[in-house]
């Protein structure tokens, strides 16, 4: 990793009382004005984040264009970066879901979030502040400033994971800890192998676009019931997740490969391609278990909608002793409006609720279910008359 031209100006523990000050700071100062301004807040703290960047560099009096270093890059580098970032994101949304298993009462978190950033502002607001905003105010402090304070230590691998696990600190979440620290490896990775804070801004507007653009689909189409998306059983969805994120460690490993060029060392390949046969068959593994030992309904089945004949009552299941269960419907090829119940014998209601409209028409629940006999009904409103949707009903 390059010097800075006076290194001896900074010190690792430098770097250890930045990042206290920043958490001090978010803390006491910047999440008050986020929970009560809510975007202006959030602005304002990511514009405080340059400010003490550029404050240390000055107290410090080492050269602003060493500690954040901006230069010409190759079109493979930046390739490189943003494979990087596409390997590293299904990797994320496996993270998140490991904390949310690990730590259920964390899940309330991700909704919270997606009221405050996807509710009111539109798409290219969302964007300037959620995406740009960080991946320039966020890199300069911590890629920059902190990460500079980090140079005299000899094993770039040991700064980049003291940079990883400090990113991971920053953003004061139990849910996000493990996908926030594994961004802030790559993003540290590509700066310390290539010493352009550049690369790393645009890695992380990368990822952060990504999942705004999810989000913000996600929110305007209602994909998931607000009341139901902290009631996820993430547990069930790490099978799932293994399998989006098995291709994952290739991608990563040609995207360093890129970053390294000929200084790159081919055993991370084989490194890489070991590690997704494991996520593979892990997640296979998991998914199959789960679904043996969970599954209590898994249907698919589709009807004429008539005026005479507007509901379907036709799909039962027993459960044999009280439990949580997964209710995912989901309907296609129609538009008209359709309405989910599951009723039990002994008069319980667990779920009665619309499919919601959008380019995914689907409901999502995590019940409990005490032992009983239950009947899904499915109810067409009058605007569904002569449509044929298809229903797939999975409960497990």
């Amino acid at each position: 990793m390059e010097k800075l031209s006076d290194q001896s100006r900074l010190r690792p523990w430098m770097g250890i009382l930045l990042l206290a000050v920043e958490i001090v700071l978010f803390i006491f100062l910047f999440t008050p004005l986020q929970v009560n301004f809510g975007i202006p807040g959030l602005v304002i703290t990511e514009l405080a984040f340059i400010v003490l960047a550029v404050t240390f560099c000055l107290i410090r009096k080492v050269k602003i264009k060493e500690v954040f270093p901006v230069k010409k890059f190759k079109i493979r580098e930046l390739i490189g970066a943003l494979l990087l970032i596409l390997g590293s994101f299904p990797l994320s949304l496996l993270f998140v879901a490991f904390s949310a298993t690990v730590f259920p009462s964390s899940a309330a978190e991700a909704q919270g979030i997606s009221d405050m950033l996807y509710g009111t502002m539109s798409y290219p607001v969302t964007v300037l502040v959620v995406a740009l905003m960080p991946a320039i105010c966020e890199e300069m402090l911590h890629r920059g400033a902190i990460l500079s304070s980090m140079r005299n230590i000899k094993n770039e691998n040991l700064i980049i994971l003291i940079m990883g696990l400090f990113f991971g600190i920053f953003h004061l979440s139990v849910l996000r800890f493990l996908s926030t620290a594994f961004l802030g490896l790559m993003l540290s990775y590509v700066v310390v192998k290539k010493n352009n804070i550049l690369l790393s801004m645009i890695m992380h507007f990368a990822n952060n676009l990504i999942s705004l653009t999810i989000g913000f689909i996600s929110a305007q189409s209602n994909t998931v019931q607000a009341a139901a998306a902290t009631q996820i059983d993430y547990s069930s969805l790490l099978g799932t997740y293994m399998l989006l994120a098995f291709a994952s460690p290739m991608i990563i490993a040609l995207g360093m490969f890129l970053i390294e060029g000929n200084s790159f060392r081919k055993i991370k390949l084989l490194y890489a391609g070991i590690t997704c046969v494991l996520f593979l068959v892990g997640g296979i593994g998991l998914t199959v278990a789960n679904t043996s030992k969970n599954m209590l309904l898994n249907s698919q089945f589709s009807y004429r909608i008539t005026a005479d004949a507007k509901e379907d009552n036709s799909l039962t299941f027993d459960v044999p002793e009280d439990r949580e269960a997964t209710v995912v419907v989901v309907v296609t090829n129609a538009k008209g409006d359709y309405n989910v119940r599951i009723d039990g014998d002994k008069g319980s209601n667990i779920i009665n609720a619309p499919v919601s409209q959008g380019s995914i028409r689907m409901i999502n629940y995590h019940v409990g279910l005490p032992a009983d006999h239950y009947t899904v009904t499915i109810t067409a409103g009058d605007n569904a008359v002569d449509e044929q949707p298809v229903i797939q009903v999975t409960i497990s």
